[in-house]
């Protein structure tokens, strides 16, 4: 009897030309602003928290290693508004969540949320609002989990002027949120220079798809370099 050779995955797609000529044109725009401003171009300010993600409705089947168990999981959020503009001011929120141990080979996974609608078109679609975390963020760009498209939603609970509980929920290709925790920030820390990378940082169980690594990495290393000479 011969044995049937194990098929071997298809290797990931590589960024077109025209997803690299557009990151490379983010990142230079982006850069720009680094260098004339002297900090990071986008979300400069912002507040930071020690925070607890509270998984309550673990979703296995989402792949997700972070989903699997019900559990306490300490991280870093950060609360932020795009253009750093006065409270009050229309802009886009932002959320960014460091958990130390939740990536690729037990390293830290970074997530970045920014305000969006929650629909299936809408979701990918920023919303200027008023209160960083006064609407629904997602994760906006879509990311890979096995043969799905996987996407992220911290609903903020209550009506506080910066929220202090989000719902999170998860969604596969592009269907109805199914909440899995809870976010709660818990003490304010003094706001740190820290870099959040999602593409660095990958959450476990989930890859980017190409064009995503094209847009953004090019961006968030030339925004870096360019930031640091005038530091």
């Amino acid at each position: 009897m011969t044995a049937t050779p194990l098929a071997r995955p298809a290797p990931p797609r590589m960024p077109t030309p025209p997803e690299r000529a557009a990151g490379v044109v983010l990142a230079a725009g982006l850069g720009l602003v680094a260098w004339a401003s002297g900090r990071k171009p986008l979300h400069a300010v912002g507040r930071t928290w020690d925070a607890e993600l509270r998984i309550d409705e673990p979703a296995a089947h989402v792949g997700v290693p972070l989903l699997v168990d019900r559990g306490v999981h300490p991280c870093t959020a950060r609360v932020s508004r795009a253009m750093s503009t006065r409270p009050g001011w229309w802009d886009i929120g932002g959320l960014a969540v460091r958990l130390p141990a939740a990536g690729t080979s037990g390293g830290p996974a970074d997530l970045l949320l920014a305000t969006t609608g929650t629909g299936r078109v809408s979701r990918y679609v920023l919303r200027p609002v008023r209160r960083a975390t006064g609407r629904p963020l997602t994760t906006l760009l879509p990311t890979r989990s096995g043969e799905h498209s996987l996407a992220l939603l911290a609903r903020p609970i209550g009506d506080e002027a910066v929220a202090r509980e989000f719902e999170l929920a998860v969604s596969l290709d592009g269907g109805p949120w199914r909440a899995v925790g809870l976010l709660q920030l818990l003490r304010e820390q003094a706001d740190a220079a820290t870099r959040f990378d999602p593409v660095v940082n990958e959450l476990a169980g989930t890859t980017p798809p190409a064009w995503v690594v094209a847009l953004r990495e090019p961006a968030y290393r030339w925004a870096r370099r360019l930031g640091r000479r005038h530091a």
